[in-house]
């Protein structure tokens, strides 16, 4: 749903365009002063990143074409909440065929599952897949049951491996990611590599069940769509925000919330970020990846009114883009988990991170007093508060 990953490398700005080129699509934004669902198309000119906007209800131009610097081609997509000008608008669908015809090739979308025997490897995937020129537009944590499991993997019923496979699906918390790019099925599939690791280590050894993979079928590591029409159906089966969605999960006890900002997603850093959490003494018990409106950010942050000198610039820090909210465990269960990941995420402001705790996340992947990589929750009273509001209360992943 949420544009994750930066495109300014990406292969698509390597075409050519003429200046009067554009692509037209159908936006919506929730003005919160007024209560009311604003409806715009957007033309975005790939020539030079440029965005106009114009009023389809009043029927005038609302925006006239000007420089997005937060923008560019990769956010593109029917799906994602795109940041313009402090609006987040929702890219609902096509204005015209031609867009439709366009960007539906260039921008398939497939579904990845990485299964639990992979989990601890995963912010490394997530470099891996980065590196691939995917681009991660939803990815979630959660816990499937037996019934979820079935559901999803109803088209290899009777399979004699399907048991084997259950049995492995529903034995700990699995990752879905939606993976979004040129050709992404068959790149996906490619770089998965044969269904037993066995083989893939003999024919793709550079492939991720080859590295990663155990073997056996079962426990190769990760799942994808096979088909562009699969990756749709399995990627609403984890994204649809039905009853039926599999629930995202998270440990409150003896834990603590982690919000990975929009400015260390969109830097490349997610993957590093999360590597360098589980190879320390931390578990990560949930993740789900959201972009905050204005209102929840508020919600969320409204402990920091009133404390912090500069609260808009703290508020604005969070709605760059979107945000990797995951929660914290400890891998010894007699740790006080809030106290010690506020000491491993070091000092608010990454400039005097840097200085006195230089191996900590802020002095590792931030940039300033804001853009400081991560948040995590100041206040032990307020953890379950934090972690209960982005996993239980906000449903829009």
């Amino acid at each position: 749903m949420y544009t994750t990953i930066s495109c300014r490398n990406s292969k698509m700005s390597q075409h050519n365009y003429d200046f009067n080129d554009k692509l037209n699509f159908l936006g919506e934004w929730f003005d919160y002063d007024t209560a009311y669902q604003k409806k715009f198309i957007i033309s975005f000119y790939p020539y030079d990143n440029t965005i106009e906007i114009y009023d389809k209800e009043a029927r005038k131009m609302y925006l006239k074409r000007t420089k997005s610097d937060e923008i560019c081609m990769e956010d593109m997509f029917v799906g994602n909440t795109v940041r313009i000008y402090s609006r987040q608008i929702k890219l609902t669908g096509y204005g015209d065929c031609f867009t439709q015809k366009y960007i539906g090739k260039m921008r398939e979308k497939t579904l990845a599952i990485l299964k639990p025997t992979v989990i601890d490897k995963l912010g490394k995937i997530i470099n891996i897949i980065q590196e691939n020129n995917f681009h991660i537009s939803k990815l979630r944590m959660c816990h499937l049951t037996t019934k979820e499991a079935l559901d999803f993997y109803a088209k290899i019923k009777g399979d004699t491996v399907l048991p084997f496979i259950l049995e492995v699906i529903v034995s700990g918390p699995i990752v879905a990611l939606e993976l979004v790019g040129e050709n992404a099925v068959q790149r996906w599939q490619d770089l998965m590599g044969p269904d037993n690791p066995v083989e893939a280590r003999k024919t793709s050894p550079n492939s991720l069940r080859a590295i990663y993979g155990q073997d056996s079928r079962p426990t190769n590591g990760f799942h994808g769509s096979n088909t562009v029409e699969d990756g749709i159906t399995e990627s609403d089966f984890f994204f649809s925000n039905q009853d039926v969605t599999p629930t995202s999960i998270v440990t409150l006890e003896n834990s603590t919330c982690c919000v990975i900002k929009p400015h260390a997603i969109q830097e490349g850093k997610l993957g590093n970020i999360i590597t360098s959490i589980m190879e320390s003494h931390f578990l990560i018990t949930g993740a789900v990846m959201l972009y905050l409106s204005k209102a929840n950010a508020d919600e969320f942050l409204e402990v920091y009114k009133g404390v912090v000198s500069d609260y808009n610039a703290l508020l604005l820090s969070f709605l760059d883009g979107p945000c990797v909210v995951l929660g914290i465990s400890g891998k010894n269960n007699e740790m006080n988990v809030h106290e010690e990941f506020r000491k491993f995420a070091g000092p608010s402001d990454a400039d005097i991170a840097k200085q006195i705790r230089p191996n900590s996340l802020r002095a590792k992947y931030g940039c300033d007093k804001y853009k400081n990589a991560v948040h995590c929750t100041d206040l032990p009273e307020d953890t379950v508060i934090e972690l209960e509001y982005i996993f239980k209360v906000l449903k829009d992943y």
